[in-house]
């Protein structure tokens, strides 16, 4: 008799103690690549990828699942794309910290669905906390000191909080259900454990792919019917051109006989044969004008029909193929086998017809990654937010001009000291569509402090806005603009904020004022 399958839960702490134990066997290797996935959606999942020691050893990628019934810790046969690695600073913190460090052990706390991996690194020793309980369990990057470097996730319940430069401590210890305690994973148990949780993972991300794909096409049906009929009411509008000129032709016939500021004129209808019709004019402008804007309307319309025509003609071919996926799209079901396969041409056609947006162009191998505030060259004071975004303070007037108005992009966050008092402009930079945390911005803020002349005041307001809602009228002196939406946050004088900061930058000894 066949042994029943697993059940669909994450590790136990008895499982997870066996793939630490197993993992062991990895000790010596280098990281060569760590970054968060992208996938699935609204999951925590961390990728490392190890290079053991000995010039025959593969690379190892070990999969990381915190949290619910995915929760797991394993090195994987799946290979992930390029796109399925999330960007941003804890990205970038992982990079910075993890990559090239060793790693040395892995320990699993006793009786517990939680462990460590223990790396050794040129700037000390890191460690990185794994937990596979709860709803999202939590990976952290701790530094020597216990303190949380990355995090998948802030943490703030009423058990605990934890944030980017706390010091780790995990919850209390729960007792683990008897049912979830038995093993359900024979030794080797890291291939087995990644052999029944990977085709669940792919079966449901296609699942949801397919539901994505289906509403994308969808809404690109809709917009691109809605297009279809604006351009042919264009064409109708074109087909008034005719008419048009017709009205011109008696204007101009029988301008004449129309009294100055006349509000109307009558004229015989060759069409009706020579029955009266009544032509509305405007009073305030001569008949021989309007027939002329009537003349130059009639020329508009007339030039744009060929431009609309090739429009509709382009609308009904996209109208056309986005019916075709959404045939293809309707009759898959989410349990279908190798349904992945299936979708990836139809989710090629959708991006090109614009109804996905399509992947970022990869870099060519060993390009270096460009940096924003490295590539325009000005001196600007930098600084790195607990999250890890880069901060700009400008140094004197002049600067805070060109770093404001040039430098930063209409996301990026401009903040002041408020109350009219003298003080650096302050630029948080941010990546497209993101915004900036409640963290982010008391760091940024409390700069806005330091660097004004409000610097020791226990409690202080600042303001901020988006920097495209920043003008510079011509005339103002430099340093001096014009913000609009503002927003306003308190800032209290915080030293262990402020020493953090000022650490973080190139310039950590420059602590003076705005010049």
């Amino acid at each position: 008799m066949a042994n029943p399958a697993p059940q669909t839960r994450g590790l136990s702490a008895a499982e997870l103690a066996a793939a630490c134990d197993e993992l062991q066997a990895l000790a010596g290797a280098r990281v060569i690549d760590a970054a968060p996935l992208q996938v699935p959606v609204d999951a925590d999942d961390l990728l490392l990828v190890l290079q053991p020691p000995g010039e025959a050893a593969r690379k190892t990628l070990l999969h990381i699942a915190p949290g619910g019934p995915r929760a797991r810790l394993c090195p994987t046969s799946r290979r992930f794309p390029a796109e399925a690695t999330r960007r941003g600073p804890a990205h970038d913190l992982l990079q910075k910290d993890l990559v090239g460090a060793t790693l040395w052990d892995v320990v699993a706390a006793p009786g517990e669905r939680r462990c460590e991996l223990r790396f050794r690194t040129a700037g000390g020793d890191r460690r990185l906390v794994v937990e596979l309980f709860g709803a999202r369990g939590l990976w952290a990057l701790l530094d020597a000191e216990s303190r949380a470097v990355a995090l998948s996730r802030a943490v703030a319940t009423a058990v605990r909080t934890l944030q980017p430069g706390d010091r780790y401590a995990p919850p209390p210890a729960a007792a683990e259900a008897k049912d979830a305690a038995a093993m359900r994973f024979s030794p080797p148990v890291l291939a087995a454990i990644d052999a029944h949780f990977r085709p669940l993972d792919e079966a449901a991300e296609a699942a949801a792919l397919l539901d994505g794909l289906r509403r994308a096409a969808a809404r690109a049906r809709q917009k691109t019917q809605a297009k279809v009929e604006g351009i042919g009411q264009q064409l109708a509008d074109v087909g008034r051109a005719a008419a048009l000129r017709q009205q011109a032709d008696l204007m101009l016939a029988y301008a004449h006989t129309v009294a100055r500021g006349a509000a109307s004129m009558r004229v015989p209808d060759p069409a009706r044969d020579g029955e009266e019709i009544v032509l509305e004019l405007d009073p305030s402008k001569p008949v021989i004008a309007q027939s002329r804007q009537l003349y130059e309307k009639a020329r508009r319309l007339d030039d744009g029909r060929e431009v609309a025509e090739a429009r509709l003609a382009q609308a009904r071919a996209e109208l056309a193929a986005l019916a075709a996926v959404a045939d293809a799209l309707a009759p898959l079901a989410a349990s279908a086998p190798d349904l992945a396969a299936a979708l990836a041409p139809l989710r090629a056609e959708l991006q090109r017809l614009g109804a996905l947006p399509k992947p970022p162009p990869l870099r060519a191998p060993g390009a270096k990654k460009p940096t924003r505030d490295e590539t325009r060259g000005e001196n600007v004071r930098r600084y790195v937010s607990a999250e890890g975004y880069p901060i700009w303070v400008g140094r004197n007037n002049e600067q805070n001009d060109r770093m404001t108005m040039q430098l930063a992009n209409g996301n990026d966050l401009w903040l002041h000291v408020g109350g009219g008092r003298p003080g650096s402009h302050v630029v948080v930079r941010l990546p497209k569509n993101k915004t900036a945390s409640l963290e982010t911005l008391l760091d940024a803020a409390t700069l806005a402090v330091h660097f004004s002349k409000a610097r020791g005041e226990r409690r202080i307001d600042v303001v901020y806005t988006q920097k495209k809602h920043v003008r510079k009228p011509k005339g103002l002196p430099a340093g001096a603009v014009v913000p609009s939406q503002m927003k306003t946050v308190t800032v209290l004088h915080d030293d262990a904020r402020l020493r953090r900061l000022l650490a973080s930058g190139g310039d950590a000894e420059d602590s003076g004022g705005p010049s």
